[in-house]
């Protein structure tokens, strides 16, 4: 087993537009390999099953110095460790994946998390949580939020998508003991795959029986990466054409995936949505180019909708369209947010750096670089309906404008 897992506190690519940046991952690769993930290609990961282990003294030790000693750790991660921005544990792997039981890595991270009452979020599809020693440990930090994945509810169908998970069965038995507990337990639909995934009143019935608060939804992504097979196994494990299905439904390429068009994911997220409205659930989009359709603010997560959340991270593009309220989007609606200051290169890959300046590149400078390439991907008219108005404000900044076509749309279909 290998124990050099390096880099398990890091800055995710998304943060830009995620409120979320900050990610954890106690083990690099997931054993749970489930057939649609694409994160095992990014970030280091490899399109294997061998799982590199963290040492969790060194995480433990990284975030102490943070807080004790802000001179010795000037680094972005320390700043935004001090400013008690929230952590997402477990952003390219699940940090209680069947190794856990055996390695406790993630356990003695949130024991000390704990003892801090720090911020956390845990992305997770493991049943690990609701066991007697790492319940009492999530019950000691009252900032805390599990969020639990679901491609389907159904265990048949889960057994042919994620044939190596928990079952889905199990996987609400979990939430139901950590609800019971009072745990804030949400959900994430992701991914929903068309034709696949059943329907969202069945869906949104059973996670509502379990205490579910809050719901994250996002359509199945491709990868494109040459080596990947990921998608003609899942195809073939469905006996169903993904790819094709994708092509005849107009997708398109996104960065580094395939993605269906905004009209198609627009009708699947507001029936999700309005589903969601007779439980009191509050909704998420986790489609990144109508992220806007969330109830609350803290992108997909709805984070902010609990105490202890309130240092999420604001100053990102898709905050600045959110707090526009249909009206012109100015960077000056995120201007005066917290940031941090330190250099955020070494966290990106060469293909998404900027030019360097003399001393380093921060958010700031990104964030701006963004908000002026109409190119980048990142830019705020690759949100569904947002356009450049053709005007700038005072300080000779973009200004950008809604499609009222989208939004006429988007508020008869609400």
């Amino acid at each position: 087993m290998d124990r050099n897992y390096s880099t398990p506190l890091g800055i995710t690519s998304q943060f830009s537009f995620c409120g979320l940046p900050l990610r954890l991952d106690t083990y690099a690769g997931c054993a749970l390999s489930c057939t649609y993930c694409f994160a095992r290609l990014r970030g280091g990961n490899a399109n294997t099953t061998k799982v590199r282990i963290a040492d969790p003294n060194l995480i433990i030790k990284k975030i102490k110095n943070a807080i004790d000693s802000p001179e010795l750790t000037t680094g972005i991660v320390g700043e935004l460790i001090r400013n008690k921005t929230p952590i997402h544990f477990g952003g390219m792997s699940d940090p209680f994946q069947p190794l856990e039981k055996r390695e406790k890595v993630s356990l003695s991270i949130l024991r000390y998390l704990g003892s801090l009452d720090f911020p956390v979020v845990i992305s997770t599809k493991s049943t690990l949580l609701s066991t007697p020693v790492y319940l009492n440990e999530l019950r000691q930090n009252p900032n805390i939020v599990v969020q639990f994945s679901f491609s389907t509810l159904n265990d048949k169908i889960g057994q042919l998508v994620e044939p190596y998970s928990y079952a889905p069965s199990e996987i609400l038995k979990t939430i139901e003991v950590l609800s019971k507990h009072l745990i804030k337990t949400t959900a994430r639909w992701q991914p929903f795959i068309p034709n696949v995934s059943e329907q969202p009143e069945e869906f949104i019935k059973k996670i509502a029986s379990v205490g579910i608060r809050h719901l994250g939804f996002e359509h199945l992504k491709l990868p494109v990466e040459n080596n990947s097979l990921l998608w003609q196994k899942l195809s073939k494990n469905l006996n169903f054409d993904i790819k094709k299905f994708y092509s005849d439904n107009n997708a398109s390429r996104d960065g580094r995936e395939m993605v269906l068009p905004p009209d198609f994911k627009i009708k699947n997220a507001l029936i999700v949505k309005n589903e969601l409205k007779k439980y009191g659930i509050t909704f998420g989009s986790a489609d990144n180019d109508i992220q806007y359709l969330s109830d609350f603010d803290c992108c997909c997560s709805g984070v902010d909708q609990f105490a202890g959340f309130e240092n999420w991270n604001k100053f990102q593009i898709a905050n600045a369209i959110k707090k526009s309220n249909g009206n012109e989007i100015r960077f000056e609606l995120i201007a005066d947010e917290w940031h941090p200051k330190g250099s955020i290169d070494k966290f990106l890959n060469s293909e998404s750096r900027i030019v360097k300046k003399e001393d380093h590149n921060t958010i700031n400078d990104y964030i701006l670089d963004r908000w002026e390439n109409l190119n980048s991907a990142f830019n705020p008219t690759k949100f569904y309906g947002v356009q450049y108005s053709g005007k700038r404000d005072k300080n000779g900044l973009r200004i950008f404008t809604w499609d009222n076509n989208v939004r006429k749309k988007i508020l008869h279909e609400v």
